[in-house]
C-alpha cells in the first residue's frame, strides 16, 4: 500500500481550556461576509468575479460544511456497458464523454468549476518538454522530472488548458515524498483557484492561467500561455516555520474574506521530534492578499504524526465555527473571525496509545469532518502505511463549550489513566471501538478511516479503510447494514440522485441504492447470535468444546453469507470495473460524473 502522501487570536494566551497553545491575531477585522469594505481595495477577483453555477463542484465536499452530498443532480443512471472479456462486468464503456491522462497518481480533485476542471498530480506524463530530463537510451524523450502539479482542462470537451508545475522540496521525502505530486484538492472561487503545494505554500492563481496575461505577482518561474498565473502565494517554511511531514495534504477553504487550512506541521524523519511545535497547525489568511489574519499552533508538541486533514464550517446555534482536526487525535471548534477556541473533543479514549508504525489504538484524524443540523461527525484514521487498526466513529454536539470529551484524567500518573466520565460530555453517539460479540471476524467494530461521511435523510453513510461501507442512523448511530467492497478506500460516499457512489483502489466504483427508511441487516449481529445459539446447542447435544466451537463458527458463517447476499441484492446497483485504482471521491458536476483515478480524469455522461 502507497504511502498516504502519495494519494486529500487576538492575544489568546496558551492556557484557553487548558491547551498550551500559541494564537496570534493581526490585520484588520477580517470580512467574513464577503462583501468589500471601504478602506479596502477591491481586487480583479472582486470586481469581475462571476457566481458559481448551481451544478458547479468548488471545493473538496462540495461546499463548507463537507458532507458529500448533491441535491442538484438528477437523472444520473447506474446503467453501463458489459465488458466484451466479461458479461458479467460493467464498464464505463460508451458512456465516456471524454477522458484525459494525469500523472502516476493523482488524488487532489477534481474540482469543477466556471467551466474549468482542476486536478492535482505528479509530474509523470509531462504536458510540457522542459518538464523532461536529458534524453537516454530507455526514453528518448528524457524521463519526466519529478514534479507537483495542478493541471487545468476545460469542462465540456477535456481539452488541457493549463498547468502550475513546481519543483520538489530539496529536502526530500520527510517533506515532500517522491512522486506524489499534489495531493492538495483545489477551491475555486470566482477567476480564482487557490490549493496547498508540495513544497507547503498556499496559492492563489488566476483560473485562466496565462493565457489573459500576467496578473498579480510576476516572477513565475514559468510564463508559456499553457502556465499558471500566480497571483499571491505564502511559504508556510520559510514564513510561518512549518514542518510539514510527508506531504501537505490539506485544501483551503474559503469563507468570505477568509481562507482556512490545515498546515501539516508534523514531526521530524525520526518520527519523534517536532522540529516547531510552535509553527501553526491552524491557519486563517486573507484570501485577498494571503495575509495572516489569524494562526494557532494547536496541538504543539502533542502531535503524533502528520497533519493532512480539513477544516469545516458551519453556523452552530447562530454562531460560525471552524472545525478543526488535531494532529494529536483531539477535534478543535475555533471562532471563524478570531480562531479563539470554543470547544475542543478527545476521539481517543484516554487509555489509547500512539505507536509509531500503527500498532497503537490511538490515532488522528484523515477524514474531515462533517456539519449536520448543529452536530459534527468524523472518524479517527492515520497514515494508510499503517494499515488498518481500531477506529471511532462519533456524533457531537458542536453546541457546548470548553472540554466536551467522553471522558476526563482524574490522575494521569496511573498507566491507564483514572478517569470519570464528563459531565460536560458533547458526545451524542459512538460507533465503533471494541468488538467483544462472539464469532466476530474482527476484535473492532470500526476500523480506521481516510474517508469523509455524507448524510441524507437521516441516514449516515462512512467507509473505512479496510474496504467497508457502514450505512447509521444519524441520529442515533444504529447500525443499519455493512458491505465489504474488499479493496482498500481512500475517498469518501458520495450521495447523489438517490444512489450511494463509493471507489476503491482495486478501480471498483460501486453504485448503492439509497432508502430513507432503512432495514437492519446488520450481518455481525445476525453472525454472532446464530454461532452462539449453534455452539450452546452443539454442547447440548452431547459434542466436545472443540466440536461445538466450529459448529458455531459454521452456524456464524453462514449467518453472515445470507445477511450479507441481503445486503447486496437489496442496495447494491451496479460495480463499475474502472481498470486503474481510484484513491479519491467521484462526483457529479453540472449533469457530468467525474471520476479520477490515479492516472486518468473520466468525463463520465448521466446516461
Amino acid at each position: 500500500m502507497n504511502k498516504l502522501s502519495r494519494w486529500g487570536l487576538a492575544g489568546l494566551a496558551g492556557a484557553t481550556l487548558g491547551v498550551g497553545a500559541a494564537v496570534y491575531f493581526g490585520g484588520a477585522k477580517p470580512n467574513l461576509i464577503g462583501e468589500v469594505r471601504a478602506d479596502e481595495p477591491k481586487t480583479a477577483a472582486q470586481t469581475t468575479t462571476p457566481a458559481a453555477k448551481k451544478g458547479d463542484h468548488t471545493m473538496f465536499g462540495g461546499t463548507p460544511d463537507h458532507n458529500f452530498v448533491n441535491l442538484v443532480a438528477t437523472d444520473i443512471s447506474a446503467t453501463f456497458d458489459k465488458s466484451e472479456e466479461d458479461e458479467k462486468v460493467s464498464v464505463l464503456g460508451k458512456r465516456i464523454k471524454w477522458k484525459q491522462p494525469l500523472g502516476s497518481r493523482a488524488y487532489g480533485g477534481p474540482t469543477i468549476a466556471g467551466g474549468k476542471i482542476f486536478v492535482g498530480t505528479n509530474n509523470e506524463n509531462p504536458r510540457n518538454k522542459r518538464d523532461r530530463g536529458k534524453p537516454t537510451d530507455d526514453d528518448p524523450n528524457g524521463p519526466p522530472i519529478d514534479k507537483g502539479v495542478i493541471m487545468c482542462f476545460e469542462e465540456a470537451t477535456g481539452n488541457f488548458l493549463w498547468q502550475f508545475v513546481n519543483d520538489k522540496l530539496e529536502s526530500g521525502q520527510v517533506n515532500d515524498w517522491p512522486r506524489e505530486g499534489i495531493c492538495s484538492t483545489p477551491t475555486v472561487e470566482g477567476n480564482r483557484v487557490y490549493f496547498a503545494t508540495n513544497r507547503c505554500e498556499i496559492v492563489c492563481a488566476d483560473v485562466d492561467g496565462m493565457a489573459n496575461g500576467n496578473d498579480g505577482v510576476t516572477n513565475e518561474k514559468h510564463k508559456e500561455k499553457t502556465d499558471a498565473d500566480i497571483i499571491w502565494s505564502l511559504d508556510m517554511i520559510k514564513d510561518l516555520k512549518v514542518f510539514p511531514h510527508n506531504m501537505t495534504a490539506s485544501s483551503p477553504l474559503i469563507i468570505g474574506d477568509l481562507l482556512l487550512i490545515v498546515t501539516a506541521n508534523g514531526v521530524d524523519e525520526n518520527h519523534i521530534n517536532i522540529p516547531f511545535p510552535e509553527a501553526p497547525s491552524f491557519l486563517a489568511l486573507n484570501k485577498n492578499t494571503g495575509k495572516v489574519v489569524w494562526k494557532s499552533n494547536l496541538p504543539g508538541k502533542a502531535i503524533m504524526h502528520g497533519q493532512w486533514s480539513n477544516c469545516s464550517v458551519g453556523t452552530i446555534k447562530g454562531k460560525p465555527q471552524a472545525i478543526f482536526p488535531g494532529g494529536d487525535g483531539w477535534l478543535y471548534s475555533l471562532e471563524l473571525e478570531t480562531g479563539k477556541v470554543l470547544w475542543k473533543f478527545d476521539a481517543n479514549p484516554k487509555d489509547s496509545k500512539y505507536e509509531l508504525g500503527g500498532k497503537g489504538t490511538r490515532s488522528d484524524f484523515i477524514g474531515s469532518p462533517v456539519i449536520h443540523e448543529d452536530k459534527v461527525y468524523i472518524g479517527t484514521g492515520q497514515d494508510p502505511e499503517h494499515f488498518e487498526g481500531i477506529g471511532h466513529f462519533y456524533c457531537i454536539d458542536a453546541s457546548k463549550q470548553g472540554d466536551v470529551s467522553p471522558d476526563l484524567v482524574t490522575d494521569a500518573a496511573k498507566d491507564p489513566p483514572e478517569t470519570k466520565p464528563n459531565p460536560n460530555s458533547a458526545v451524542v453517539w459512538h460507533y465503533g471501538g471494541e468488538e467483544k460479540r462472539p464469532f466476530a471476524k474482527r476484535d473492532y467494530a470500526y476500523g480506521r478511516t481516510m474517508s469523509t461521511a455524507c448524510i441524507i435523510d437521516g441516514v449516515l453513510y462512512i467507509s473505512e479503510l479496510a474496504g467497508y461501507l457502514h450505512c447509521l442512523d444519524a441520529k442515533t448511530g444504529k447500525k443499519f447494514w455493512q458491505f465489504d467492497t474488499k479493496s482498500a478506500i481512500w475517498g469518501s460516499p458520495y450521495y447523489v440522485d438517490g444512489k450511494i457512489l463509493l471507489a476503491n483502489e482495486d478501480g471498483d466504483v460501486y453504485f448503492f441504492k439509497h432508502e430513507k427508511e432503512q432495514t437492519v441487516l446488520d450481518e455481525v449481529a445476525e453472525g454472532s447470535a446464530a454461532g452462539v445459539a449453534a455452539e450452546k446447542k452443539a454442547g447440548i447435544d452431547g459434542k466436545d468444546s472443540a466440536d461445538a466451537k466450529k459448529a458455531g463458527r459454521d452456524a456464524n458463517d453462514e449467518a453472515i453469507k445470507a445477511m450479507k447476499d441481503k445486503v447486496k441484492a437489496k442496495f447494491l446497483l451496479t460495480k463499475v470495473e474502472i481498470g486503474e485504482a481510484v484513491r479519491s471521491t467521484p462526483v457529479v458536476a453540472n449533469g457530468q460524473l467525474y471520476i479520477m483515478s490515479e492516472k486518468t480524469l473520466f468525463a463520465v455522461n448521466p446516461k
